[in-house]
């Protein structure tokens, strides 16, 4: 579903001549800021360096992705940030449908890697499987914020999006759907404190405001032009780290 608005993901045009193709091994961040991942019937691509992060997920030539990436804040107070301003990445692509990236200042680094899955060519099936690793090298408690804010605009048509929680009341699922696709994601471990179910840009003008987010805790929204978003808040010992794993999965209904 396309836009006028003019908030940053919006208004991103994506050109040939803008995609980089990244061959297996160490690349630095001035040779490479979009990567593009392919696996079978699948693309995507991410804008390492941006707020962009991954605006474009194709399954058999379709785009259903408008942007999907991740904020965070350090303590109670203060505004959110994309972790492209951490610092320049460190990016790494094992093969194709393979890409790991590292964010690291002095007190910190985020490292996410993504893999790939396509299907077989019109079967309309993908998926991505997520890992994010977030190090505390601070010299004391790390009182983290992470965020994950999620744009996917299926079929181009009105979709509604449900957010489910798990045994411990953290949030573990969302589905996704309009008439003939659905998105599900699946956070392995650990499950999210807080979610929010919105329709567009309310959950970016928050992330994007100098204010700190907590997200809303609704956990539906459509039918529209939905998006949703996750938030751990993560206190971790100095010289640890935590690990969240996560799955989509996109598929014809």
């Amino acid at each position: 579903m396309s836009h006028t608005n003019t908030l940053p993901k919006k208004a991103f045009s994506m050109g040939l001549a803008a995609l980089v193709f990244c061959v297996c091994g160490l690349v630095s961040q001035s040779e490479a800021q979009i990567i593009t991942l392919t696996d079978k019937n699948s693309v995507a691509q991410i804008n390492t360096a941006s707020s962009d992060g991954m605006f474009n997920w194709s399954v058999d030539g379709q785009d259903q992705l408008s942007l999907q990436w991740f904020w965070y804040r350090v303590g109670g107070s203060g505004a959110e940030s994309s972790i492209n301003t951490i610092s320049a990445p460190v990016i790494v692509t094992p093969s194709l449908n393979t890409v790991f990236l590292t964010y690291t200042n002095a007190q910190y680094s985020v490292g996410v890697d993504y893999l790939l899955n396509g299907s077989a060519p019109g079967s309309g099936k993908s998926d991505i499987g997520e890992s994010i690793t977030i190090n505390n090298t601070s010299g004391g408690t790390l009182n983290f914020h992470f965020f994950q804010y999620s744009d996917f605009d299926l079929a181009g048509a009105p979709n509604t999006v449900v957010l489910s929680t798990n045994q411990f009341g953290l949030v573990n699922q969302i589905d996704q759907q309009s008439t003939a696709l659905n998105v599900q994601e699946t956070v392995v471990t650990p499950g999210a404190n807080h979610g929010e179910g919105a329709l567009f840009p309310i959950t970016l003008s928050k992330l994007n405001d100098a204010l700190p987010t907590t997200l809303s805790d609704n956990f539906g929204a459509g039918p529209g032009d939905v998006t949703w978003a996750l938030e751990w808040d993560l206190n971790i010992p100095n010289g640890q780290s935590v690990l969240i794993s996560k799955d989509k999965r996109l598929e014809l209904i």
